[in-house]
C-alpha cells in the first residue's frame, strides 16, 4: 500500500459509523495576498517557501456524543502561486493541517495525518498566515509532517510525542527517511510557558514547498538530524515576550540557532501590533561566515475580526547566500 492511500485511509476509516452523532464544524475562507520589494530579487509575490499568494480553507469538525466531543477533524488547504517560478510550474495545492484527533481521555489523544512536529514554539503557535515565522523552517526544514502523534499529561507537565515520514509537504518516504519528536512543557494556561524538545531522524528537503504536484527534491539522501530545543513565552513589561533555542547535529555536523520576539499591544488601539523578530541559524556553527541572522521589525493592523494587513522589513545582517533587504506588504482574510 502507498503512502498516498494508507493517508486517504487514516481519514476515511475513523468516519465510518458516526454519521448519527452530534457534530459542530466551522468552515473559514482565506486569501492570502503579498508583495514587495527585495534587493536580491526585486519584485517579489512570497515570503520565504511557505508564505506566497494563494487562496484556501480550512475545515474544522468536532464529532461528539452524549459524553462530549471524542474526534476533530481540521482540513487546511491552499492553492498557490509561486511567483519565483516559470508559469507551468508556479501553481500547487498545500495541505497544511490535514489531521483527525481522536480524544482517548481527559488530556490523552492520538493524532494521525499532516501536523506540526513535537519541538519548538511551532506546535503552540499559529503561523500559518503570518510574515513572522518560528524557528521550525530553518531547524527542521518544514513546519508540518505526515503520521501520527500521542498527546498526554505527566504530572504537572504537558507532553506529545510524535512519529513521522520525514518528509514534510510531500507525502513521500526515501532513503529511510523518518521523523521522531518529543515536547514536554507547562500548561498553555499559565505563564510562564516554557518546553523542553528532542528531535532524531533523517529527513528530505523540497524545493517546492506544496503536496501536489509532489515537490522535487533538493537531493536523493536523507539528511540525519538530533536536536534539543528549549522554548518560552511569558509577559514582560508592557510586551509579550517568545523565544527558543535549539542545537544539533546535521550529518554530524553542529548545528544551532535562536529567535526572540516582542510584541507590543497599542493601548489606544488593540487592532494594532508592533512587532520585532531576530532570528539566527547556523548549518556550520564551526564556520563563522556560514551563519543567517535576520532583523524584522513588522506593523500588523487589524481592519476587522477576519482581515489584517502587515508591513515588515527584513534585514539580513548575515546570510548563508547574499544578505539582503526586503519590505513585505500583505493582506490577510481568514473568516467564516
Amino acid at each position: 500500500m502507498t503512502f498516498k492511500k494508507s493517508s486517504i485511509l487514516f481519514f476515511a476509516l475513523p468516519l465510518m459509523g458516526i454519521c448519527q452523532t452530534g457534530l459542530s464544524e466551522n468552515f473559514y475562507k482565506e486569501l492570502n495576498l503579498i508583495g514587495g520589494y527585495s534587493d536580491n530579487n526585486k519584485w517579489i509575490g512570497k515570503k520565504g517557501k511557505s508564505l506566497k499568494n494563494s487562496v484556501g480553507f480550512e475545515y474544522y469538525h468536532k464529532f461528539s456524543d452524549e459524553y462530549g466531543d471524542f474526534l476533530t477533524l481540521d482540513l487546511q488547504v491552499r492553492f498557490a502561486y509561486d511567483s519565483m517560478q516559470s508559469r507551468s510550474d508556479a501553481f500547487g495545492v498545500e495541505f497544511h493541517n490535514a489531521w483527525l484527533e481522536y480524544k482517548l481521555g481527559l488530556g490523552q489523544s492520538i493524532r494521525v495525518g499532516h501536523f506540526s512536529p513535537a519541538f519548538g514554539l511551532e506546535p503552540v503557535l499559529d503561523t500559518h498566515g503570518t510574515l513572522l515565522q518560528t524557528l521550525a523552517a530553518k531547524n527542521i526544514g518544514f513546519k508540518k509532517d505526515w503520521d501520527f502523534a500521542y498527546k498526554g499529561i505527566w504530572g504537572d507537565f504537558d507532553y506529545e510525542i510524535a512519529a513521522q515520514l520525514g518528509s514534510g509537504m510531500g507525502i513521500r518516504r526515501q532513503d529511510g527517511s523518518y521523523l521522531l519528536s518529543t515536547r514536554i512543557s507547562t500548561p498553555q494556561t499559565h505563564d510562564p510557558q516554557i518546553g523542553l524538545s528532542f528531535l532524531i531522524g533523517r529527513t528530505l528537503l523540497s524545493k517546492e514547498s506544496w503536496t501536489i504536484p509532489t515537490p522535487e527534491l533538493i537531493s536523493d539522501k536523507a539528511v540525519s538530524k538530533k536536536r534539543i530545543g528549549i522554548d518560552i513565552q511569558f509577559p514582560l513589561a508592557v510586551f509579550d515576550f517568545k523565544a527558543e533555542l535549539a542545537a544539533g547535529d546535521n550529518d554530524g555536523r553542529t548545528v544551532a540557532g535562536g529567535m526572540a520576539e516582542l510584541i507590543y499591544t497599542v493601548p489606544e488601539n488593540q487592532n494594532l501590533k508592533l512587532k520585532l523578530q531576530a532570528m539566527y541559524w547556523s548549518n556550520y556553527w564551526e564556520q563563522k561566515r556560514s551563519r543567517d541572522l535576520t532583523v524584522a521589525p513588522v506593523v500588523e493592523y487589524k481592519l476587522s475580526s477576519a482581515t489584517t494587513v502587515r508591513l515588515g522589513y527584513f534585514h539580513d545582517l548575515y546570510s548563508n547566500t547574499d544578505e539582503d533587504n526586503m519590505i513585505i506588504m500583505q493582506f490577510y482574510y481568514f473568516g467564516l
